[in-house]
Parts: structure tokens; sequence; C-alpha cells
């Protein structure tokens, strides 16, 4: 079985090079908690994602710290415990406004969630509390992405549905591979959709066209079986084509005459075979 849609997303930031400053890897350390702050950190973290582990043990190999991994095993899952024993986790700036791109990252990279791109767009995040979900949106906003939230077995998630703001969310995080895969995916859908749009609007067309068809045929027997009517001979040619030939356009109709006539020319005539039914039929 190929890896999720999600997972893909996240391989790719997790090969993504380590920022140069520090304050955006500390931001990225505290996006993978979905920490408010430094002190939060020294618990470590918890992912359910390897590659998500080992980035975050990269990062703080890079730090200076002293990391270490532990697998524990929790509701059918593994669970990787990234922690550090160094006591010299600090940065002057705060990391979450320093670098705020960088913590949306580690927030997908630890939380996130895709749907497939042939699906219905659909990104979230879970997170732990409203506050989390307050600090999230107050980095989002200015970066023209409007989250909305919902709660789901105690946990909020903050969610996304618009196309171009989940494109935007990920280009600000580094998947730019998964921005071209969604932008593929959406113009296929598109196009998909404008196909089925016409073939439905045809297949509707030729479907009454057809049931026109039968309905004249079926008029214009009565009306050349009738004893006392007098059809010229140009519109008996006509009823007798359409009673052969009941699924033919109009235009089929006018080049299988002789001589051949245009569209206008067939539905005058097909009127005035109509018009003498009718007339018929209320005298």
């Amino acid at each position: 079985m190929g890896w999720s849609y999600a997972r893909q997303i996240k391989a790719e930031l997790a090969r993504l090079p380590q920022e140069k400053r520090r304050v955006c890897l500390w931001a990225e350390l505290l996006g993978m908690g979905s920490y408010l702050g430094m002190e939060s950190l020294s618990s470590g973290l918890d992912v359910g994602n390897a590659l998500v582990a080992r980035r975050a043990y990269h990062i703080m190999k890079w730090l200076g710290l002293s990391p270490h991994i532990t697998v524990k095993r929790s509701r059918r899952r593994l669970v990787f415990h990234v922690s550090y024993t160094e006591s010299t986790a600090n940065t002057s700036e705060n990391p979450i406004t320093g670098c705020p791109k960088a913590y949306l990252r580690g927030l997908f990279l630890a939380r996130g969630y895709l749907a497939e791109p042939e699906r219905a767009i659909h990104l979230e995040i879970w997170m732990n509390d409203p506050e989390q979900f307050n600090l999230a949106e107050r980095i989002l906003l200015p970066l023209k992405i409007r989250p909305k939230s919902s709660r789901r077995r105690g946990r909020v998630i903050l969610y996304l549905k618009d196309g171009e703001q989940v494109g935007r969310f990920l280009t600000h995080i580094g998947a730019h591979q998964a921005v071209l895969a969604l932008e593929s995916a959406q113009v296929m859908k598109t196009m998909k959709n404008q196909v089925n749009r016409l073939v439905n609007s045809e297949t509707a067309n030729l479907r009454r066209a057809v049931e026109s068809g039968l309905e004249q045929a079926r008029i214009l027997k009565i009306l050349l079986n009738s004893p006392h009517e007098d059809i010229p001979p140009a519109l008996r040619e006509l009823a007798l084509l359409r009673i052969a030939h009941p699924d033919w356009s109009l235009k089929e109709l006018g080049l299988a005459l002789h001589p051949p006539l245009s569209k206008s020319a067939v539905n005058h005539r097909m009127r005035r075979l109509l018009r003498g039914y009718e007339m018929k039929t209320t005298s």
C-alpha cells in the first residue's frame, strides 16, 4: 500500500534543509509539540511519525542539545518521544513570533492532515485546546489564511477547505511539490467536471431530439393514414423520411431529401405537417 497524500507531504517537509536561523529551529520544535512557549519543550515531544521524530532529533542535535528517542505503543500505534537532557535550551527571541512559518511547519508535521487531491479539499490540524488554535489563527491571518475550527473527541480542530488558502498554507511551510500536485489535481478535476457537463448536456439534447422525432413519427403516421388527407408530395416525402428515421436530426433529414434542404427549410415543412394534424384533430 502506498503512502497517503498527507504522509507524502510530511516526507517532503522532513527532507527540507534545516533553517539557518536558530530561532526558526526552536519555532519548528514548538510547532511539533503545539506548545505555546519554551518552558513546555523541556518535557519533550510525542509524535506518531518516524520521519517527524527523526527531523526533531536532528534539529535538537544541531541546536547543541543531547537528544534521544524512545518508542512506545499507544492505541495500536507507535508513538516516538523525542527529548533532550542538556539544559541549554534557551533563545533570546520568541521563536513563534520570530519565525512563524517554521512554527506552522512543525504543527503540520506533527498534527496535520490533508485529504487526497482527487477528493474535496480539506486540511486540518488537531490541537489540545482553544488557546493553541487562537495562537495559530493569529499567525495565519496576516498570511491571508482564515482558519475555521471545530471540536472532535475533546480536541480543537483547525481546518481549511478553500483550495487557494490550502495552497498558500503549503507554500508558506515549504511543501512546494505538494502545491504542484494539488494544483494539477484541481486542473484535472475542473476538466473532468467540464467534460461531464458537456456530455450530460449533449446526452440530454440527444434524448430530447429522439423523443421529439418519435412523437413526430407517431403523428405523421396518423396523418398519412388518413383517407381524406391531401398532402403535397414534398411534404409527404419528408413525412415518410421522418417515420423511417425518427432518430435523425432535422439537418440529417434535409440532406436525405431530393433535392437537399437546409435545416430551417426542413423545420418549416415539418411545422406545416404538424399544423395540418392539429387542424385535423380540432375540426
